[in-house]
């Protein structure tokens, strides 16, 4: 990884992070600014199942927002509102270790577009959005 990438990396694992945040727990394990890019682990908590003993969808969201927030961070350097997030659930996501990754699609004066996934530990994609966040001036 290179060296920025490693500071950006530290940088946002320091940042200060909502109450909600703390119900996702994370942590951030690579990250990069050009192209914007961040891949994090999450650890779903038991109260995120739902009846079939996966994670329900709201709490899937709530860790793709966390994603989406944090790739938008790393192209902007601040955190931007969130416009809208739109989900695609393709399979089952287990209680357990989950990756999500978040890259930056195009960045326009207004508006950041993004993209981020969630995968099973077995590395499965299991959820899949798009999102964007508005730009402050």
């Amino acid at each position: 990884m290179p060296e920025g990438s490693v500071d950006l990396v530290a940088h946002l694992n320091a940042l200060p992070r909502p109450v909600c945040a703390e119900l996702t727990p994370f942590v951030v394990t690579e990250a990069r600014r050009d192209p914007a890019y961040v891949d994090l682990l999450f650890a779903p908590q038991p109260a995120f199942r739902n009846h079939f003993d996966n994670v329900q969808g709201g709490f899937a969201v709530a860790m793709i927002d966390v994603v989406l927030s944090l790739v938008v961070y790393a192209e902007a350097e601040l955190f931007l509102p969130t416009i809208s997030i739109t989900t695609n659930f393709l399979a089952p996501l287990p209680l357990g270790e989950v990756r999500g990754e978040g890259r930056v699609l195009k960045r326009g004066s207004s508006v950041v577009f993004a993209e981020a996934g969630l995968w099973t530990a077995d590395g499965r994609l299991a959820v899949q959005a798009t999102g964007s966040a508005a730009v402050r001036s």
